[in-house]
């Protein structure tokens, strides 16, 4: 497969057009000359998984629960799978 290498100035005037054809195969974005970005697909639960993982909010999220669970506020796992089917 061969990579599409473009310039910052080049994905700021095509974005969709660049997005679309990074569904297909993998685009180089280069700044000042250099590689800076590759824009690919996200095909795959470990890709969207590292994603989240790395978000602030996410992350701040998970570590909400833990304290709520240590101090004891926690939903137990039969009342959490019934309010989700609810």
């Amino acid at each position: 497969m061969k990579l599409r290498t473009i310039s910052v100035e080049e994905l700021a005037l095509a974005t969709a057009e660049i997005v679309n054809d990074a569904r297909k195969r993998p685009v180089v974005v280069r700044a000042a000359g250099k590689p800076a970005m590759i824009l690919r697909e996200l095909v795959d639960d470990e890709a969207a998984d590292t994603l989240l993982l790395q978000s602030p909010s996410f992350r701040a999220g998970i570590r909400g629960a833990r304290r709520r669970r240590a101090a004891g506020k926690g939903i137990p796992l039969a009342e959490a799978r019934r309010k989700l089917k609810a």
